[in-house]
């Protein structure tokens, strides 16, 4: 029986490329256009990996529970081996480029208290561990964040086309942050995504994972005797902390907004075998996974988000930074954990990673009749922490959605939709971009796998946002001028329904991962 990678990449060669390529290219030649893909193949609605999880025969495995909530009080409490400074770190990595080590060039103690953000001030004051002072020559607590490691890794890049006028890329410098620090059998990880574009949000980025990871290195690992986190109840504190410590080094950066996802992955104490546990915070859309061998993907964040209800793909849903003179968006902040074991990825990913592996996003199905939540592409209503890019990088991600002349494909409800988004990245893990394997077994394999999906798939926008057509007027006599800025955005509105017809999501992409109950071997340096 094919698996399911086979499935999927035989649906995405027959239809993202070869139908939809066929009607874009129909489209401003003089020949009718093609609203929607053709109809699938005879055997598609039988043998579609959709149609299985549809009709029930297909269905995702539970792994271990996940638990969210608002606060540590609303979440149990469990012990967890006890932690210090003499765990050597034997991996640290953050990008893009330089990453975190670019902002708090003129370091400010976290003692210094910021009125403007009172969000954590309901927790006891007794609670607070009082957190080492950083080692001459350290950043964030780490004295060298350029030590990539197979077991602790990341990656980020642009999913956005190359301007043919100027030859830069569109969107640049990435808005996106990483970063990820492992120590014996434990690792701390995190990821930000600025809103909007330009150097603001890169540095609001940078700021929040530095102001994060800074916090969490001393509060976890250098904090004093008697002091340290002994329970998943203080990991939680230490998060909440690490996010104000994230929104003040923002404020203090001149930053703008950017969502946060942090996670730390420590031992239970008194386990055998041994055991570990997941603790995130986050707020926005940047999620957290694990992938398991044996349960695949599950999303831990997914309390942050209703996935019974579809989503504006524009809307990070929170941010840290100023949204609000100095306060930030706290709508969805929530904390989750989970047990994991030995051998488990954890991994972090932007919206540029995880809205591209959605199946509507995809082209693989269409949303409910009458059903446009996704993204309105006319919609001109987007509040502070709505992303802002082109409405034409973000023209309508649904397809048809729904409507008449696309009914062939699978009508899917928005849980759905989640669960469809965790059994492809499911499988691409267990078996690879061929099918056949080997399954994923090292973090830095994950990240290039998925960031490999990220960039094929959206590769046909990207290619109609390059064409040279839009931007230059081609005389007979061979010569080519550059057309006025009106001119070009008027071809450019042409391309909507263009763009409206091939997969993907052009966006910033980022993931940073670690593999749990790694130790500190020389094996798998890169």
């Amino acid at each position: 029986m094919p698996s399911l990678r086979k499935r999927v990449v035989g649906f995405m060669r027959q239809l993202s490329i070869s139908n939809l390529a066929a009607a874009v290219e129909n489209i401003g030649q003089g020949e009718p256009s093609t609203p929607c893909p053709k109809s699938p193949p005879p055997d598609f609605l039988g043998n579609c990996f959709i149609t299985h999880y549809l009709n029930g025969s297909e269905t995702k495995i539970d792994g271990p529970v996940i638990l969210h909530g608002r606060n540590p009080e609303e979440l149990p409490s469990k012990p967890v081996r006890s932690l210090d400074e003499d765990d050597e770190v034997f991996a640290a990595f953050t990008g893009p480029g330089r990453g975190l080590t670019t902002v708090n060039l003129r370091q400010r103690h976290l003692s210094i208290s910021d009125p403007d953000v009172d969000y954590i001030d309901i927790l006891e004051s007794n609670d607070h561990h009082k957190a080492g002072m950083p080692s001459a020559g350290d950043v964030a607590g780490i004295s060298n964040w350029f030590d990539p490691h197979d077991m602790a890794y990341g990656i980020s890049t642009t999913l956005y086309e190359k301007n043919p006028t100027t030859n830069a890329i569109n969107g640049e410098p990435i808005a996106d942050c990483f970063g990820v620090a492992a120590r014996a059998d434990a690792g701390i990880l995190a990821v930000a995504d600025g809103v909007n574009w330009g150097p603001k949000a890169s540095i609001a980025a940078r700021s929040a994972v530095h102001g994060s990871l800074e916090y969490l290195n001393k509060a976890l690992f250098s904090a004093a005797p008697g002091n340290g986190a002994t329970t998943t109840r203080d990991v939680f504190v230490a998060l909440l902390r690490s996010f104000h410590a994230a929104h003040s080094l923002i404020l203090q950066e001149q930053g703008m907004l950017t969502t946060l996802t942090v996670c730390a992955v420590l031992p239970l104490a008194d386990s055998s075998p041994d055991r570990y546990v997941a603790c995130t915070c986050n707020v926005g859309d940047s999620l957290a996974y694990v992938y398991s061998r044996k349960t695949g993907v599950r999303e831990i964040t997914r309390g942050s988000h209703d996935i019974h209800c579809m989503r504006d793909m524009r809307d990070a849903l929170g941010a840290l930074g100023p949204v609000d003179g100095c306060n930030p968006e706290l709508n969805n902040l929530t904390l989750a954990m989970t047990e994991v074991e030995e051998g488990d990825v954890v991994f972090l990913t932007t919206d540029g990673i995880s809205d591209n592996f959605d199946p509507v996003v995809g082209k693989f199905a269409v949303l409910p009749a009458g059903d446009a939540s996704d993204v309105s592409a006319g919609s001109q209503s987007r509040t502070k922490t709505r992303k802002a890019a082109e409405s034409l990088r973000r023209s309508n991600s649904s397809g048809c959605g729904g409507s008449t002349g696309c009914t062939e494909l699978p009508v899917v409800e928005a849980y759905q939709r989640h669960e469809l988004t965790l059994l492809r990245m499911e499988d691409l893990l267990r078996r690879g971009v061929s099918g056949e394997g080997p399954p994923c077994d090292s973090a830095k394999k994950l990240c290039e796998l998925l960031l490999d999906f990220a960039v094929r798939i959206t590769a046909a926008k990207r290619r109609i946002l390059e064409d040279t057509d839009l931007y230059y007027w081609r005389y007979e006599d061979g010569d080519i001028v550059q057309l006025p800025v009106l001119e070009q955005r008027r071809r450019r509105k042409k391309m909507l329904e263009k763009m409206s017809m091939v997969p993907g999501k052009l966006d910033h992409a980022t993931v940073v991962a670690y593999v749990v109950g790694s130790t500190a071997s020389s094996k798998g340096k890169v």
